[in-house]
């Protein structure tokens, strides 16, 4: 760690003071100052050489024990800024680089040092305005916020940016406060609570069911039979008929309702497929792998942002769906069904798209691989279709 100013101040006036008293005597003697014989010459040469050595190797002592003090408060406050339990990022905004991360912001967004810092975080957030704010500089909070970890998982966070000088330059501490758990959690709770109101009205139609309805056709046809005893057999069946018939319809009504909820959560049979998305936009990643295991859990999803990455990776592991993005920076999926051809790797190839175009689907019937089209944002029906196909 840099030495402060006073500590250098220090250092600097007692190093010219040593060097003021070990040249003294020679001084004196230079300018006549001092009438001595060789006796009185040696002891004032030597206490100057004496003293200015002590005061030279006092504040060298000083200088360097003051400076390990400051370097260890510096390494206990790193320690504690890189064990903090929310993640931290301080930004230069001059060079638009991450200066520094702690711990828990590097294994949960897994943003690196480099020139791509202020984009990669960008990337993060649901709303890239947010960002743009927190990076500019403002003293700002945003309570209850989406960002997007290095998982593509959203995280329900608070985010505080604090802006301050270091060296005469401005930077930018960003700190989150995450709550996913707690919000994870409340989730949960509305929709045990959501699936308890259901179940209770349940409750209440076959309890109505039963007491104005069933009961009432089997008091009726009860009824009739001892009618019947008594001999008037021909009407007193029609009326039987129809109790048993109201009777079989209210019974088909309670089982409508009891396979109610089988029906409206039937799902798509859980088998495990490979399948690679191959995106620059990391917000769609987010969307699709919450949709895809909403359908079915046992699906092995993997993401890419950078195509290069995605082809390297390609030709090494086998897949069963390539979902491509049409319109990406670095090359349009067109290029890179291209470079799939030309490397070998062969699967069923859907391409995303935001909306559909004529042209795309020309140029779709020159490439084999290609079996269909998705539009973004995916919806629950068209990946459960998609799935089953």
């Amino acid at each position: 760690m840099k030495p402060n100013i006073h500590t250098v101040w220090v250092f600097g006036i007692g190093l010219a003071g040593s060097v003021a008293i070990l040249i003294s005597p020679y001084l004196l003697q230079s300018l006549d100052l001092l009438t001595m014989n060789k006796y009185s010459w040696h002891i004032v040469r030597d206490f100057g050489l004496i003293s200015g050595l002590f005061i030279f190797g006092y504040s060298f002592f000083f200088f360097r024990t003051v400076n390990k003090i400051r370097d260890l408060e510096a390494d206990t406050r790193f320690q504690m800024f890189d064990k903090l339990p929310n993640c931290v990022w301080v930004f230069s905004q001059q060079g638009q680089k991450l200066e520094m991360s702690n711990e828990m912001a590097a294994s949960i967004y897994g943003i690196p040092k480099s020139e791509e810092a202020f984009r990669i975080f960008r990337s993060q957030f649901y709303d890239m305005k947010i960002a743009a704010e927190v990076l500019s500089g403002k003293n700002c909070v945003f309570r209850n916020i989406v960002m997007i970890d290095k998982f593509y998982e959203p995280r329900y966070v608070d985010l505080f940016g604090i802006p301050f000088m270091r060296n005469r330059e401005n930077m930018v501490l960003v700190m989150v406060v995450d709550h996913s758990e707690i919000n994870k959690s409340l989730s949960q709770i509305q929709k045990l609570s959501k699936s308890l109101l259901l179940q209770n009205q349940q409750l209440k139609d076959f309890s109505f069911m039963n007491s104005h309805k069933i009961r009432s056709h089997v008091s009726n046809i009860l009824g009739l039979i001892s009618v019947e005893e008594e001999g008037l057999s021909g009407k007193a069946m029609v009326m039987l008929k129809d109790a048993a018939y109201n009777l079989d319809s209210e019974v088909q009504k309670m089982n409508k309702l009891l396979m109610e909820k089988n029906l409206n959560g039937k799902e798509v049979e859980q088998k495990e497929q490979r399948i690679v998305f191959v995106d620059d936009d990391k917000v769609q990643h987010m969307i699709n792998k919450r949709i895809l295991l909403k359908v079915n859990k046992q699906l092995k999803l993997f993401f890419f942002e950078n195509p290069y990455e995605a082809l390297e990776w390609l030709s090494v592991h086998p897949a069963d769906v390539l979902l491509l993005d049409i319109n990406m920076p670095e090359m349009d999926g067109w290029f890179f069904l291209k470079l799939m051809e030309e490397r070998g790797i062969q699967m069923d190839v859907k391409m995303l798209t935001s909306s559909l175009d004529p042209d795309d689907l020309e140029k779709s019937k020159s490439f084999s691989q290609v079996s269909g089209f998705l539009i973004k944002p995916l919806k629950d029906e068209n990946i459960a279709q998609f799935l089953a196909n």
